[in-house]
């Protein structure tokens, strides 16, 4: 697997916040790989997704999600809402079939290059995200940035890079490049961690949200 910051970032940082996720889980945007699932402790986990290939239990979209009001504990959603034409719609409808008490954990990007076009349609900041969630009349339990300067400028040359020479079907040129990734990407992660200024604050690959209905 070609090494990328934000993967590596993105999936440490949900499972780090793994535990509001149990009960009665939706998986809302599961895609076909449901890479965090291991993560959770649950007594059902439902997959929603638009594309029936991808195998979901629920086809369809989340902007109408075809549950009853208050029927799940909990709402797994990672980097969706850039993909919905209505984000807000999106995360009313997240509201509305989650029961009371119970928790959304949704990660979003601020930083990324486009991806599954045409269907790519926003990037986030946290204002805008707490904006959308509160609107919709959940409870900001915590927002946290995904990186920073440091690993946000290595992620997008190392896409550049992934793209230039399509490394996704050319396995045998991205192991010779992925040495360089691992060392660049590793390096990023670092002194983001170490660089406390003002200005890295302002950068960000992304946002991870926990809101409560």
């Amino acid at each position: 697997m070609i090494f990328q910051p934000d993967r590596y970032l993105l999936k440490k940082q949900i499972k780090k916040y793994s535990h509001y996720i149990k009960g009665v889980v939706l998986d809302a945007g599961s895609g076909k790989i449901r890479r965090y699932k291991s993560f959770f402790k649950f007594e059902k986990y439902l997959t929603l997704d638009i594309n029936s290939k991808n195998n979901p239990d629920i086809i369809g979209s989340v902007l109408d999600i075809s549950l009853n009001e208050n029927s799940v504990d909990s709402i797994i959603s990672t980097q969706v809402l850039e993909h919905v034409k209505n984000p807000a719609k999106a995360v009313n409808e997240f509201y509305r079939v989650l029961k009371p008490g119970g928790h959304c954990l949704i990660t979003v990007p601020q930083l990324n290059e486009l991806h599954e076009e045409p269907h790519d349609y926003f990037r986030f900041t946290r204002f805008g995200l707490e904006e959308l969630f509160k609107n919709a009349g959940f409870k900001i339990i915590l927002i946290e940035r995904r990186g920073g300067f440091w690993a946000a400028n290595c992620q997008m040359k190392i896409r550049y890079v992934i793209d230039l020479f399509n490394l996704n079907r050319r396995a045998w040129l991205a192991e010779i490049f992925n040495l360089f990734f691992l060392i660049c990407g590793w390096l990023s992660i670092l002194i983001d961690g170490l660089d406390k200024s003002r200005a890295n604050q302002k950068h960000a690959l992304g946002w991870l949200i926990v809101a409560k209905k």
